[in-house]
């Protein structure tokens, strides 16, 4: 057996209406960043020849294949309403629920003008 400690963070913010900002600053960000794992990976297996262009071209070739196969199947599904998540979250909507449903219904609306 083998014991993984695995040390995450979250670059992105919690939500379209969070400001990471106010808790973190970009200098944090950026260490994370340069440390990022798949990045790392990636340059080890190169270096040690595990790895080729050629072999990422496929690996994102197939990978896009997945992921339009994937969308052509959500489109083919009844169009669901993305604000009737916030349906059930809580009794009473917490003002910061309630900025983050306005501003759903303010993007979807200028989806709709697009």
């Amino acid at each position: 057996p083998f014991l993984v400690e695995a040390h995450t963070y979250r670059i992105e913010a919690h939500t379209n209406a969070d400001d990471a900002s106010r808790y973190r600053d970009e200098a944090e960000v950026e260490r994370w960043l340069a440390a990022d794992p798949l990045s790392r990976l990636e340059k080890h297996l190169r270096d040690t020849g595990g790895l080729t262009d050629s072999d990422i071209e496929a690996a994102q070739a197939e990978a896009e294949g997945l992921a339009a196969d994937l969308r052509a199947r959500m489109s083919s599904e009844p169009r669901l309403d993305p604000l009737a998540l916030f349906d059930h979250v809580y009794a009473t909507p917490t003002p910061q629920l309630a900025e983050q449903q306005d501003l759903l219904a303010g993007e979807l609306k200028a989806q709709e003008g697009s």
